[in-house]
């Protein structure tokens, strides 16, 4: 019965992880995605997919070190 009680109380610590794991799906999406482009040769869409891709990443493992310290 105490374990019901934390769960009707609301969000716990570490709970607010899947957001950055989803950054990280993103992200290796968007890598794919880059890959794809540039073997059709299409150098716009490969420069956009890799700087969304960095962008991705970059926020991702930004926002896990700002939850690690």
């Amino acid at each position: 019965m105490p374990d019901l009680v934390k769960v009707a109380a609301g969000p716990q610590e570490g709970s607010g992880h899947w957001l950055i794991y989803l950054l990280f799906i993103i992200a290796g999406l968007l890598v794919g995605g880059t890959w794809a482009a540039y073997q059709a040769e299409n150098r716009v869409m490969t420069f956009i997919g890799a700087l969304a891709a960095a962008v991705a990443f970059a926020a991702a493992l930004l926002w896990l070190l700002g939850e690690v310290g």
